[in-house]
């Protein structure tokens, strides 16, 4: 006669699915058919009678498999994610002196002032602002540095003048 476990790794297939229809993604789906197998085994060996006309009791392997979904989920939700963009807009602010939403409301003043600005101004404001400087983007384009260094000073005057 087959274990239980045995009937029920049969049915690994079916078990996977279930809990793909919960909105899991596929390796997600196999560890908690695994963790299944490990509760199913717990409770064999407490003694509980997990069999239903000589099968593995499917509802009881159903919640099993629900459960530790719902688990995963809830300990996901707890979970705050932060994203390196925001921690670096967060320490700008605090750089500056001011709360996020203030730096927030700024950077979208200055997204919509860049947004006047002629295509090449606006690019040569955004590569020199993100950190490169102007004298290696004058080597890596060939252009010449007083003009880059114009483009980009002009450009910062212009934001000035707009906030």
């Amino acid at each position: 006669m087959k274990t239980l476990l045995m009937i029920a790794y049969n049915k690994h297939k079916d078990w996977i699915n279930i809990v793909k229809s919960f909105g899991c993604n596929p390796s997600t789906a196999e560890d908690i058919v695994q963790e299944m197998y490990i509760q199913i085994h717990l409770d064999i060996m407490k003694g509980l009678d997990l069999s239903y006309n000589d099968d593995i009791n499917h509802y009881y392997c159903y919640k099993v498999l629900r459960g530790i979904y719902c688990n995963i989920y809830k300990k996901e939700a707890r979970i705050i994610k932060l994203y390196l963009d925001d921690i670096d807009e967060i320490k700008q602010a605090e750089d500056l002196g001011i709360d996020e939403v203030e730096y927030a409301e700024r950077k979208e003043q200055i997204e919509n002032i860049l947004k006047d600005l002629y295509w090449y101004d606006r690019k040569i404001f955004e590569i020199c602002a993100s950190g490169k400087s102007v004298a290696s983007l004058s080597r890596e384009t060939n252009i010449s540095y007083y003009s880059l260094y114009n483009t980009y000073t002009n450009a910062k005057k212009h934001i000035k003048e707009k906030l």
